[in-house]
């Protein structure tokens, strides 16, 4: 296993990810409106939050141009560009997909669906990251620091609003 699966296959990240109800309607709605406020400000027409799991990734919320997304529910990690958020513990940004060297053969590029990408860590208590806050656009898109910023606060409001879906917390 390579250090990019065994940082995503981490067990004591895995088991971080299993203590939140992450699946939870009314947890989703609280983050479709905080999906909703990131797309409006960095103007970008989806926005996300999607957990990444040991091989796939899962979307949790959407904004509403991100509805299709959502209704996947998500998808391999090979395919995703979260994962590379979650190996480097950092932000991860793409201004034009089509230009990135090691991404620019990935299907959604491809097929033209992902061209701009920008996502931020959702680090958990525990110092685990669970996924990203991101957005991301069929059109290039010039990021600057204050969307990044952005979305870092946002994705703190994200995990907030996770963490009252702790599964071991007194109801």
């Amino acid at each position: 296993m390579h250090q990019h699966s065994e940082k995503i296959a981490n067990l004591d990240r895995m088991r971080g990810l299993a203590a939140f109800d992450l699946f939870n309607p009314d947890l989703r709605e609280q983050l479709h409106g905080l999906c909703q406020h990131s797309a409006a400000r960095v103007g970008m027409p989806i926005a996300a939050v999607q957990a990444v799991l040991d091989t796939a990734t899962a979307t949790l919320a959407a904004s509403d141009g991100g509805q299709e997304l959502e209704g996947l529910g998500g998808g391999p990690n090979e395919f995703a560009f979260c994962p590379q958020v979650v190996v480097d513990e950092a932000p991860f940004v793409a201004d034009d997909l089509t230009q990135d060297p090691v991404r620019g053969d990935n299907p959604f590029v491809q097929a033209g669906l992902v061209r701009s990408y920008a996502g931020v860590p959702l680090r958990l208590p525990s110092g685990h990251i669970l996924g990203a806050h991101c957005v991301m656009s069929d059109e290039p898109h010039a990021f600057t620091d204050a969307d990044i910023a952005l979305l870092t606060r946002v994705g703190d409001e994200v995990v907030e609003t996770i963490r009252r879906y702790d599964l071991a917390a007194p109801g």
